[in-house]
Order: structure tokens, then sequence, then C-alpha cells
């Protein structure tokens, strides 16, 4: 058997004929199959590396894409490496660009002969921008957000079911977010490809970000009027000494710029004041 005999025997299973005797046109991409990719990208740091970092992952998340176009064995080994390469992003926003590759390669497995290459050019385009999107919208608001609302609920919590209320409260006010950009990150990257960056600068996730701005500002503060509350009730002293310690670590650092000199010095200073407390309350 010639090698244009063993192609054909490979590609003949889940090939279908026309009535003239020809072959049909490649697959198209179902919405069906970008749910899948959406469920295999919650593993996208699974396989994590300090070679390609979230290459493997990202490219275990495509497998059902590759299923859908190619059936021989040779054009999805040749697909699974164009994207076990190198490639980082956070792993939220990294859906934007599972959703281009995956417009780009049904573009290449339709004919598209410039497709994989602009892929890659692509790829290595989108590693700083999604980072720096996903890092300063999750990592930098919503995150920290989510935790200073969880522990004001916790605090004000009465018994137990309370307490899971907050936990579930806490668990949606960080995962709604997460989870629908992933997916609508995955949506919008497969319609829009090359022309990813119309959905993925700064300003449109601006309301989102302030949003949780405003409100862990309010969190905060409304935490920081129960503690001071419960502190005056059992001690006086104690809130004294807690202001008097950030006052002067605030004065030491204005003029010495330098985080850790400041820190032990004011520990240093309150330590040395609790031993002549004590000593003249002796």
């Amino acid at each position: 058997m010639n090698e244009k005999e063993q192609h054909t025997s490979v590609l003949e299973p889940e090939l279908k004929k026309k009535s003239d005797g020809g072959i049909a046109p490649p697959k198209t991409i179902r919405k069906w199959d970008l749910f899948r990719v959406f469920l295999r990208s919650f593993f996208l740091q699974s396989v994590w590396n300090y070679r390609t970092l979230i290459s493997m992952g990202f490219g275990v998340c495509l497998i059902p894409i590759v299923k859908r176009l190619y059936q021989d064995p040779v054009e999805r080994r040749n697909f699974l490496i164009r994207h076990f390469k190198f490639f980082n992003a956070h792993p939220y926003m990294a859906s934007y660009a599972l959703g281009a590759a995956i417009h780009l390669e049904e573009a290449s497995a339709r004919g598209q002969k410039d497709a994989c290459e602009k892929l890659e050019r692509l790829k290595e385009l989108l590693i700083s921008i999604l980072g720096a999107l996903g890092d300063r919208l999750f990592w930098s608001t919503i995150k920290p957000v989510s935790l200073m609302v969880g522990a004001l609920l916790l605090y004000i919590a009465q018994d137990t079911y309370q307490q899971i209320g907050a936990l579930i409260c806490t668990f949606l006010l960080y995962n709604i977010p997460h989870i629908y950009l992933r997916y609508k990150g995955l949506l919008e990257g497969y319609q829009y490809g090359l022309s990813i960056h119309q959905c993925i600068h700064q300003n449109r996730f601006q309301k989102l970000q302030k949003a949780y701005f405003f409100m862990g500002w309010f969190a905060f503060l409304l935490f920081f009027a129960f503690l001071i509350r419960t502190l005056i009730q059992q001690n006086l002293m104690f809130v004294l000494v807690g202001g008097g310690s950030a006052l002067l670590y605030w004065f030491i650092y204005r003029f010495s710029q330098k985080f850790y000199f400041s820190l032990y010095l004011t520990l240093g200073i309150g330590i040395l004041w609790g031993i002549v407390y004590q000593l003249w309350l002796g």
C-alpha cells in the first residue's frame, strides 16, 4: 500500500461522501464543542510547569476542537504541537485566547494557509495583555473585595446558618464574574478571532472594577467601625495603643520610606513602652 492509500485509509471512517463522489467540506465548530472547551478550561493550570507554563493545559482544553476538525493523526499531532509551545496568561482571561485560537484553527482547517502563523503571533501578543487585565481585575480588585465582604459577613453572623450564608455569599461574589468572563471570553474570542482587541480593552471592565472597589471600601469601613466599637467596649487602652502604633508607623515610614525599618522600629518602641508601663504600674 502506497503513501496515498495509507492516508486515505486513515480518513475513511470519518469522511462524508457527497452524491457525486466528492469529499464533504471540513466540519464547523458547534456550541457544544465550545462548551466542552469551557469545562476543560477550569483545569487549565493542572499541568502547569516552569518550561511552558500553561501551554499544556491550553492544548488539553482544545482537544474537543482537534477531534472535531481533523481525523488525520498527523494533522492532530501538528495541531497539539502548535499549542504546546510556550504560552501564559491569567487563568480566567485565557478563555479569550482559547476562543481566538479556535476561530483561527477552524479557518486553517478550511484552507486559510496563513491562519496558523497569525495565531502564533496573536498568542504572543495576548500573553502580556491578558495577564495584566486579569491581575488588575481579579487579583487586585475582585479577590480582596470578596474576602473583605466575607470577613464582614462572618463577623456580624449570629449563628451557624448565618455563617454558612456568609460563606456562600463570598463564594458567589467572587465566582459570578469569574465564571461569566471565562465563558463570555471563550465565545467572544471565537467570534472576533484576530479582532479580539475590540473586547479586551481596559475600559470595558472599568465599571465592574469600580463597583467592586466601592463595595470593598464600604465593607472595610463598616468592618472597621464594628471592630472599633467592640474594642472600645472591651478595652479602651487597647484601642489607644493600636491607634498610636499605627500613627507612629506612618510617621516613621513617611520620613524613612523603608517598610521593614519602620515596622521593626515601631515594634521596638511599642515593646519598650510596654516594659516602662509595667514597671510604672509595679
